[in-house]
């Protein structure tokens, strides 16, 4: 399998694409790396490619959508499943509970989403997108999978649907 910190489309290790890069960041060191094991050094690389990956962290795209990525993965979660709780976007995206409710707080508060009764656990109501928070999913929808498809342009279609 070709790397995707090798492959002239992809990242390379510790190097994140300047518009990444905020200015105040370090450059980053190669030596942070050394002396790890195989499993930590692979484990450590998933994580810097999985970051620059996450379509909330973009600077542009948090401009350009205003969303974080905590709300992102929110919008993301009901937009692709429908009406959920905040418990099973807990589940999907593997982020801590006070991370999610803080995202489920500030998209209710900005209206583009809505929490609607749930007769089989009162304390816990479905969170569903509003129209104009379906209307922003529709928007980013393409533009995140545009920018999904180039992130893996360096494999091949066997490698990723190894990694599917």
């Amino acid at each position: 399998m070709s790397s995707l910190v090798d492959a002239p489309n992809c990242y390379s290790p510790g190097v994140m694409p300047q518009s990444r890069r905020s200015p105040e960041s370090p450059p980053a060191n190669p030596e942070i790396t050394a002396g790890m094991s195989t499993p930590a050094h692979i484990a450590y690389q998933m994580t810097i490619v999985a970051n620059l990956m996450a379509f909330g962290t973009n600077a542009e795209n948090v401009e350009r959508f205003g969303l974080s990525f905590r709300q992102w993965r929110v919008v993301g979660s009901i937009g692709r499943t429908g009406p959920i709780t905040a418990r099973q976007i807990v589940d999907i995206v593997h982020q801590d509970k006070s991370s999610v409710s803080r995202a489920v707080a500030e998209l209710t508060a900005r209206r583009l989403i809505r929490k609607l009764p749930n007769t089989l656990h009162k304390a816990s109501p479905i969170l569903a997108l509003t129209e104009s928070g379906q209307a922003l999913y529709d928007r980013i929808l393409p533009v995140w999978e545009s920018q999904a498809a180039e992130h893996v342009s360096c494999l091949t279609d066997g490698e990723q649907r190894l990694l599917c």
